[in-house]
């Protein structure tokens, strides 16, 4: 079971660059919808694939992997995926199942049918530019998921793994900043549920 740990621990870093580069991609245009208001968020494009997201349960059980969300229930919210494929992982094998929906892309990596880690990348919501430089300073580290999300609203693009050592969480918005910069944006990383590294770049 180690090497599940391991193999998630280093699928994490490489959804990282995934996610960054799905910033790059984001869409250039007005923004129309407060962060925490679900019913603006609805007017974004693909908001309904991006809530769906929200869903998915990752398994908490650091030792058997158990209680994530199961294939049933992921092609209840998603429909059926557009590809699966099956990743070693030193004895065991996890099953990678992807989802798209006019470019955005959802992938969930299961273990005996339990989701132990998800991501969504190419995804940007419409919304008010209203996070400043001043916002993300005050953004402290030891402040849990949830707290940030009360603070900023849902990231655009988010990946989430469990491990036998960790729980890991890496989160990046790219609307509903205050900036000129087309490729501004805001990275966060949390361990076991708790914010432990911050960057931005282009903010105002």
């Amino acid at each position: 079971m180690k090497y599940l740990g391991k193999l998630l621990q280093a699928g994490a870093a490489g959804i990282c660059c995934l996610l960054l580069l799905g910033c790059q991609a984001k869409e250039s245009q007005p923004k129309n919808a407060k962060p925490s208001d679900q019913a603006s968020l609805m007017k974004t494009e693909n908001a309904d694939f991006r809530l769906n997201f929200n869903k998915i349960k990752v398994s908490e059980d650091r030792t058997a992997f158990t209680g994530g969300t199961n294939l049933e229930a992921l092609k209840e919210l998603l429909g059926e995926p557009v590809k699966h494929e099956q990743k070693p992982a030193g004895d065991v094998t996890l099953d990678s199942y992807t989802w798209e929906k006019n470019g955005a892309a959802i992938v969930v990596h299961l273990y005996q049918n339990s989701t132990v880690a998800r991501s969504i990348t190419n995804f940007s919501f419409k919304r008010k530019a209203k996070i400043s430089r001043s916002d993300f300073q005050k953004l402290q580290t030891s402040a849990s998921y949830k707290q940030i999300i009360e603070q900023l609203g849902e990231p655009d693009v988010l990946s989430q793994s469990v491990s036998s050592d960790k729980s890991e969480i890496q989160a990046v918005w790219t609307s509903g900043l205050e900036t000129k910069s087309e490729s501004a944006a805001i990275q966060l990383y949390f361990e076991n549920n708790l914010l432990k590294n911050k960057s931005q770049n282009g903010l105002n």
